[in-house]
């Protein structure tokens, strides 16, 4: 399979902060960051990945111990220890105001994190069972 082509991108202003939603089309968190990469010969740099979640915004407003613990607490919430708030570019779909991506919403660190939330803290809190109905 042939690579897609390039692309040039002003990653300031076609990704950051536009808002991701997933295969089925629901909104699903926003690009907090993006990961870059240089070519082999160092001469062009690519994005390789979107990054989305508490812990990216917290390293890109400058909170990087909270970022990073936030990471790492987020990665090992999920049971096959990947890192859900590192989005690969191959699973982009297309770019535009809003970016559509080829995962499921459940997939990212914004799920993952209210997911622990909700099973950790929330649950436990009386008549909290209730709370959904």
């Amino acid at each position: 399979m042939a690579e897609p082509a390039a692309r040039t991108l002003w990653a300031g202003l076609e990704l950051l902060d536009r808002q991701l939603r997933d295969r089925h089309r629901v909104l699903c968190g926003n690009v907090d960051d993006v990961e870059l990469t240089y070519s082999e010969d160092r001469r062009i740099l690519y994005a390789t990945a979107i990054l989305s979640g508490p812990g990216r915004l917290a390293r890109r407003m400058g909170g990087r111990r909270l970022g990073d613990w936030l990471v790492a607490f987020i990665a090992g919430t999920t049971n096959d220890n990947h890192d859900p708030s590192r989005i690969p570019f191959r699973l982009v779909q297309s770019l535009g105001p809003v970016i559509d991506l080829a995962v499921d919403a459940a997939d990212l660190a914004a799920h993952a994190t209210e997911r622990w939330v909700r099973d950790h803290v929330i649950s436990h809190i009386p008549g909290s069972d209730d709370a959904a109905e």
